[in-house]
C-alpha cells in the first residue's frame, strides 16, 4: 500500500491569504535594507544577554542554589544554554 501523498503547497494555500496582509508591508519595508542586519541584531541580543547576566549580583541570581560551586552559578548556565542559539544563527547566516 502506498503512503498517502501530501500537498507541498497546502500550508501556503491555507495561511498565505490570512498572513499576507500583515507580513507583506513588513517584508517590503525590510527588503530595502541590508539583509544581514537581522542576524546581526539577533546575535547582538543573545550576546548582550550573556554579558548582562554577569552584571547581576551572584547572590541575586543564585538565591536558592543548593551549593556555592561553579556548577551552581546560573550565570554560566545562561551562557551554555544560549550558545546553541548563537551557533545556529552563525551556521545559517547567509553572509558567514
Amino acid at each position: 500500500m502506498d503512503a498517502p501523498q501530501t500537498d507541498p503547497n497546502l500550508m501556503t494555500r491555507i495561511f498565505k491569504p490570512i498572513l499576507e496582509p500583515f507580513f507583506s508591508p513588513i517584508n517590503d519595508f525590510l527588503g530595502r535594507y541590508y539583509m544581514p542586519w537581522a542576524t546581526i541584531c539577533a546575535l547582538g541580543l543573545f550576546i548582550g544577554a550573556m554579558i548582562w547576566v554577569f552584571t547581576l549580583r551572584k547572590e541575586y541570581v543564585n538565591v536558592d542554589a543548593p551549593g556555592k560551586g561553579f556548577f551552581y552559578d546560573l550565570r554560566f548556565w545562561t551562557i551554555i544554554s544560549m550558545l546553541p542559539h548563537v551557533l545556529v544563527y552563525l551556521y545559517f547566516s547567509k553572509w558567514s
